[in-house]
């Protein structure tokens, strides 16, 4: 079980990653040409899933780079078999997009990312919403003005609520940053 656990843990994050094929399109961070499992095939089948995959593995590294203990490592690392293992139970597009949306959010939560860990002075609602509009940005890969941001306030446990919505194509995504009690980082990020 280890060695599988080890095997599949290499096939998501092993590989160099390839933001961009030789066509100019999003890569995953296996090599297609290597697909075995309808999840690895769907992922190969679709530009969007490939970049997530790609966004994923590079989280995946950077919070390994950058957490600061050997304990946290293995953290990330059990938890990152445990989400390969959920992740290939998924049978739609839709609940892949789910499920690497929620890593990359707990990665990136781990010890900051793109858009994430910016400074937004004294809980300043107008820089939270900046905050995370460019991190939804990033994670839906779309251009600032195709996201909207609203301040909800701050919750009882102290946390900001920051929601959103992102126009893509054809549908509208929903979101939320949560930010810590100073407003300074994004401690969660979830696609509803």
């Amino acid at each position: 079980m280890k060695l599988l656990a080890k095997f599949l843990l290499l096939m998501v994050v092993g590989t160099p990653i390839n933001f961009v094929s030789t066509t100019g399109e999003a890569a995953p961070s296996f090599d297609c040409r290597k697909a075995s499992t309808q999840v690895e095939n769907m992922i190969c089948d679709s530009q969007r899933l490939a970049a997530l995959d790609s966004e994923l593995a590079d989280a995946y590294r950077t919070a390994l780079r950058d957490s600061p203990w050997a304990s946290a490592n293995r953290r990330i690392r059990s938890d990152q078999t445990a989400w390969i293992a959920r992740r290939n139970q998924c049978q739609s597009s839709r609940c892949l997009s789910q499920t690497y949306h929620d890593r990359i959010g707990e990665l990136y939560a781990e010890v900051g990312g793109p858009g994430m860990g910016a400074e937004a002075p004294k809980a300043d609602p107008a820089s939270m919403m900046a905050v995370c509009r460019d991190r939804a940005a990033h994670v839906f890969h779309l251009r600032l003005p195709n996201v909207e941001t609203k301040y909800e306030g701050q919750r009882v446990d102290g946390t900001h609520a920051v929601n959103g919505t992102a126009y893509l194509r054809q549908v509208e995504e929903t979101f939320q940053c949560s930010f810590s009690a100073d407003g300074n980082q994004i401690v969660q990020f979830v696609v509803n």
